[in-house]
């Protein structure tokens, strides 16, 4: 008698995971923070935003990461107060509450991967990767990448790659080596050097974006200073790491050296040739993209102080600055151009924020404090470059932030479902 084979239907059901799988699409659309798929003109879209909410209702339970209630509070207060003396109400004043919504959201959001999934880390190296080839793709069919997000670029900026602008590519560049620096316990120290490697020069050949290099400049600075107060009281781990101090200066100016050819008529070349005639003063006053975006900060700060720390509100910069003008004799800043966009991330959270909005960045970076000696150079040196102009809807701020503390937390070992 022959065997009968029974077969159930269990037998072919797919263990799909939608919780994972909305999860990663959060993740990878996090990533592309600026690509608007053909379906709108805006810059920085609200697709993070949205999947971060549907990974929240895809999930049981949500565990909130340090200080991250106190930060939600704080961010609902703030924007009450700053929409109640925002005299319009339009489309920009609904960008300005999911830009603001969206720091806690996703930083609660992305903690809650990491615990849950471990860190994604070949979505960040694929994703890395789709950049810099789209940057490539730029160089040859720019007609393409216009389809996919709003490009304003010039040949002696760089290509814009998935972003708008080249300083948001090279911006993108740079975030993501961070994310690399932090995975150097799950990576390979020489795949991350790699990694990093590859970025600096898309940053330098690609991007082409001076901001971004002096990010890099601001970041080499900080590693060598922790270095060497980190070894300063035992001689021989501070032998040990003296090629620290030699090496990755090394690297870096022989970078610029050999390639200095390959960077000739670019903006870049051209303010590195302006440094070694004019001082740093006479560079902000000459260069009108450096002279706004460093203009844009001052007043941002000197408004947080005539405000009495109160937020500022979304509409009022524009009079701010008028005022500020008006009032004083300053020889440094042209007001080239007026607006109410604030060109920097701690600008804008202070200004239209106020008191509420210094908290926020404080408990944030309270968050990602620990007793390590390299806690405080890496908060400082994240401070300093979020004075610039980070967008507050980069996804990779938080990011960052949510994978620091998932790093250094002691249950993240924990699995919750």
């Amino acid at each position: 008698m022959k065997h009968l084979i029974k077969i159930n239907s269990s037998d072919f059901k797919i263990n799909f995971d939608s919780t994972k799988f909305f999860g990663n699409l959060f993740i990878i659309l996090s990533l592309l923070p600026w690509v608007s798929f053909g379906l709108n003109n805006l810059d920085s879209q609200p697709w993070a935003f949205i999947f971060a909410i549907i990974f929240f209702l895809a999930i049981k339970r949500i565990i909130f990461p340090k200080y991250s209630i106190k930060i939600i509070i704080l961010v609902v207060l703030g924007l009450i107060f700053a929409t109640s003396i925002t005299s319009s109400i339009d489309s920009s004043l609904i960008r300005a509450l999911i830009n603001y919504l969206s720091l806690p959201l996703l930083y609660v959001a992305f903690y809650n991967y990491f615990i849950r999934y471990g860190v994604p880390i070949k979505l960040f190296i694929v994703l890395n990767f789709v950049w810099i080839f789209f940057g490539f793709i730029e160089l040859f069919f720019p007609e393409i990448m216009s389809l996919l997000s709003k490009m304003r670029t010039s040949p002696s900026r760089g290509v814009t790659s998935l972003a708008p602008e080249a300083t948001f590519f090279g911006i993108y560049l740079f975030f993501s080596s961070l994310l690399f620096f932090e995975l150097k316990n799950l990576i390979n120290t020489n795949k991350i050097f790699i990694l990093l490697v590859i970025n600096f020069l898309a940053v330098l050949f690609l991007a082409k974006s001076s901001t971004v290099v002096l990010f890099y400049v601001i970041s080499l600075f900080s590693f060598l200073m922790f270095k060497f107060f980190y070894t300063l009281r035992d001689l021989k781990i501070l032998k040990k790491n003296i090629k620290n101090y030699i090496i990755w200066p090394i690297i870096f100016l022989t970078i610029l050296i050999l390639f200095k050819d390959s960077l000739s008529g670019t903006r870049l070349y051209s303010l590195s040739a302006l440094l070694l005639e004019k001082s740093i003063m006479e560079i902000v006053i000459m260069d009108a993209s450096i002279n706004s975006r460093v203009e844009s900060f001052y007043f941002s700060q000197v408004g947080v102080y005539k405000n009495y720390f109160l937020p500022g509100g979304f509409d009022s910069f524009i009079e701010m600055r008028r005022q500020i003008f008006d009032t004083s004799e300053t020889k440094y800043f042209l007001n080239r151009y007026e607006s109410n966009k604030i060109m920097s991330w701690i600008g804008s959270i202070f200004y239209e924020l106020g008191i509420f909005g210094i908290m926020i960045t404080a408990f944030l970076f309270k968050a990602i404090h620990y007793k390590s000696r390299g806690s405080i150079f890496y908060i400082i040196t994240l401070f300093v470059i979020l004075l610039s102009a980070v967008p507050v809807a980069f996804p990779l701020v938080p990011m960052v932030i949510a994978l620091i503390l998932y790093n250094n937390s002691y249950d993240h070992h924990k699995i919750y479902k």
